[in-house]
């Protein structure tokens, strides 16, 4: 195994992947208390573990929304439309790690899964805060997403972030 697959496994494996899909749970709860559709966990992890997407999250205010995130990538400052669309392809290469991880999530305790309606929630919405800096801010991210995708229908998400459900 290369040094980069190393780096890469370090980086992206579920136990990582749990805390982050359950920041994004909490941040959709944390807007009316709606539950999570199930399908929509399958765009957290291609968005949170890219760090140029990370960036222009923590960049973008809360109040602005998923729009105004999409519509940075079109301006002429940073120009990187490209990244957007290929957030479905980055979903269906992570299908396996995002599974694993809810999977993981719900082993810990951190969400449930309303079977019957294909609806996740959290068990605790408490904050974690003694991981280091650099985890913080991505879970910060992860739950900064999580409230933007809350004020939007599943079809609006996919039309901004062109994902297909």
């Amino acid at each position: 195994m290369s040094q980069l697959n190393k780096e890469i496994q370090y980086v992206q494996n579920p136990a990582f992947g749990a805390y982050i899909i359950w920041n994004f749970v909490r941040g959709y709860y944390s807007n009316n208390s709606s539950f999570v559709p199930f399908p929509l966990l399958f765009v957290v992890l291609p968005i949170i573990f890219r760090e140029d997407l990370v960036e222009q999250i923590n960049g973008t205010q809360k109040a602005s929304g998923l729009r105004q995130f999409s519509n940075k990538f079109l301006s002429t400052k940073i120009l990187k439309n490209d990244v957007i669309s290929q957030v479905h392809v980055s979903s269906s290469n992570m299908k396996n790690l995002t599974l694993t991880s809810i999977r993981v999530s719900i082993y810990a305790s951190l969400i449930s899964l309303d079977y019957e309606n294909a609806l996740v929630f959290p068990i605790s919405t408490t904050e974690r805060k003694n991981e280091p800096k650099n985890i913080l801010k991505l879970g910060k991210a992860s739950e900064k997403l999580g409230y933007w995708c809350s004020q939007l229908t599943l079809h609006e998400v996919s039309q901004i972030m062109k994902v297909r459900f």
